[in-house]
């Protein structure tokens, strides 16, 4: 077993792992999806001038808080950002990152830099009073289909986006894979898979079609479960997937029936 951390991106919350989260436990793992500063919890003014030191230091006592160890942090957009700076600030607590469709960081150089350009312009476009508002794009446009999704995404400090990396360098980093889609593999993309295991990272492949985070869960818990190194889990055995047929489950398992509907009703998807 092993025990995950997952990450959420700028303008979302632990909310958007929601059922991610269940398929890891269903199979066995212990999750935990804090929302840091910045989405549920207020920066402090001190502190307004580094955004992501804010949600760095409410992640650092969040692990504190739970005594986590050897855990699988899974990024997410900008908070790859926060992954490795929270390996180095707490060693023994991270044994393992994924970047989920997430930013690589470089020391000295801010998201803006290392981010696709069509991604910065976004971010300038929404800009406005210190804020920037949310949006979506990519394969993030699948929640377009959910007004109640869209709802709970909420403003980010433009800071975020601009402040320098200030954690450390990839060579100090534990072991690192990157995951993330071929149709996104464009020619100079910093998320390119050339750029990527050019810097000693490996790539892992996940077809990003209506955004597995929320609508195709199974696969991606399944490609995280593979990969992720085992870890103290305090939850006993925990409870492996059951094998039941797809009709007993959508009769007696809440959570399957809620994936399969939303995946019908967005795509037509049979989850």
């Amino acid at each position: 077993m092993a025990v995950f951390v997952l990450l959420h991106d700028a303008f979302q919350g632990g909310w958007v792992w929601r059922q991610t989260a269940l398929e890891l436990r269903d199979l066995g793992h212990e999750v935990h999806t804090p929302s840091y500063a910045g989405r549920t919890l207020p920066f402090d003014p001190e502190s307004a001038d580094s955004p992501a030191r804010a949600a760095l230091d409410n992640l650092v006592r969040y692990f504190e808080a739970e005594a986590l160890t050897g855990a699988t942090v899974v990024c997410s957009g900008w908070s790859g950002l926060l992954g490795p700076a929270l390996a180095g600030a707490l060693p023994s607590a991270v044994r393992s990152l994924f970047f989920w469709d997430a930013v690589v960081p470089e020391p000295g150089k801010s998201f803006m830099e290392v981010c696709p350009a069509a991604l910065a312009g976004a971010i300038d476009g929404n800009s406005e009073s210190g804020e920037v508002a949310p949006f979506v794009s990519g394969p993030l446009s699948w929640l377009e289909c959910g007004a109640d999704s869209t709802s709970l995404l909420a403003p980010f400090p433009r800071r975020a986006f601009t402040e320098p990396y200030a954690g450390p360098a990839r060579g100090s980093w534990p072991e690192s894979v990157f995951v993330h889609s071929p149709e996104e593999d464009a020619p100079g993309s910093p998320f390119g898979r050339q750029a990527v295991e050019g810097a000693g990272m490996p790539w892992l492949e996940l077809d990003m079609y209506e955004y597995p985070l929320m609508a195709r869960t199974q696969e991606l818990a399944r490609l995280l479960a593979d990969r992720a190194a085992p870890g103290a889990s305090r939850n006993g055995d925990g409870c492996a997937r059951n094998p039941m047929p797809h009709e007993m489950r959508m009769q007696y398992c809440s959570h399957y029936r809620k994936r399969h509907e939303m995946a019908v009703a967005s795509a037509g998807i049979d989850a």
